[in-house]
């Protein structure tokens, strides 16, 4: 068993300090705190791949020693407001498209990318179903794509308060078993599953051996391990036992710093890997 990147969230743009990404002073600049830190990797969270410049970014990768391992999507809805389940058609075009621009970045920086925010909730807890469908049909070309393009897509189960289509482990794994998405994977986070899953040390993630393409550590008030609730040890054991080996990377808010929520995790990190 491989060790797992021990990765962090960076970003291009101040999103502030209700935002869970660490390092908001532009991409290199992030990896350069990583690498500081102890990070062996990070994930980007972007809302215009178009904008970066991907050669630089490979240059920092092959001198800082820090591998870039996914593309986070979130920004595209929060502040794009690209949805694949929005009523207008074109913006449901529009969010494929970019997606599709996600994944050719992806495919340069050999990353994955995380298919989070933008299913978009449904209006009321009786329409679920008709949104869960439109968004299997509206990413189904996409999921093509990225096979094609030999890209992971990862799928994150996403608590209540943030969208109510596909909250828990057992509805994602329901929805990966639809024809068509035999290689879209689990993004996990910890922060999620401890408001969602009824046991998140145990059977929540036996369901998911094989199929978790990256994991986000995040304590259940969004904060640094330790801050919260969750047992990280437990997780940690977990991960081990499944032979996980793909990325650790904590996604939280950088309270009190980005850099001292980042050091409280790496200490965790450390401890086991």
């Amino acid at each position: 068993m491989g060790i797992p990147y021990l990765s962090l969230a960076v970003s291009e743009e101040k999103l502030g300090d209700s935002a869970p990404v660490l390092f908001q002073d532009g991409i290199v600049n992030g990896m350069r705190s990583a690498k500081d830190l102890g990070f062996t990797g990070v994930e980007i969270h972007i809302r215009n791949p178009g904008s970066l410049d991907v050669d630089a970014l490979l240059e920092a990768e092959k001198e800082l020693g820090i591998k870039i391992c996914a593309v986070g999507t979130g920004l595209e809805y929060s502040l794009n407001k690209l949805c694949f389940t929005s009523e207008d058609a074109g913006v449901r075009r529009k969010t494929a498209e970019r997606f599709k621009e996600h994944i050719d970045l992806a495919r340069k920086l050999k990353a994955s990318v995380f298919m989070g925010l933008c299913r978009g909730t449904a209006p009321d807890y009786g329409s679920r179903q008709t949104y869960l469908e439109r968004f299997a049909e509206e990413i189904l070309p996409v999921q093509k794509y990225a096979d094609e393009k030999q890209v992971i897509l990862t799928l994150e189960p996403i608590a209540y308060y943030m969208t109510n289509l596909l909250n828990t482990v057992d509805e994602c794994l329901e929805f990966m078993a639809r024809p068509g998405f035999e290689n879209l994977e689990l993004l996990l986070d910890s922060h999620h599953m401890y408001l969602e899953d009824k046991d998140m040390y145990g059977e929540a993630f036996d369901k998911c051996a094989g199929k978790i393409g990256h994991f986000h550590v995040s304590d259940s008030n969004r904060r640094h391990p330790g801050a919260g609730n969750v047992d990280f040890d437990r997780i940690a054991v977990k991960l081990k036992e499944m032979g996980y080996d793909r990325p650790v990377s904590l996604e939280v808010l950088p309270q009190p710093t980005g850099t001292e929520a980042s050091q409280r995790c790496m200490d965790w990190m450390k401890r086991h890997w």
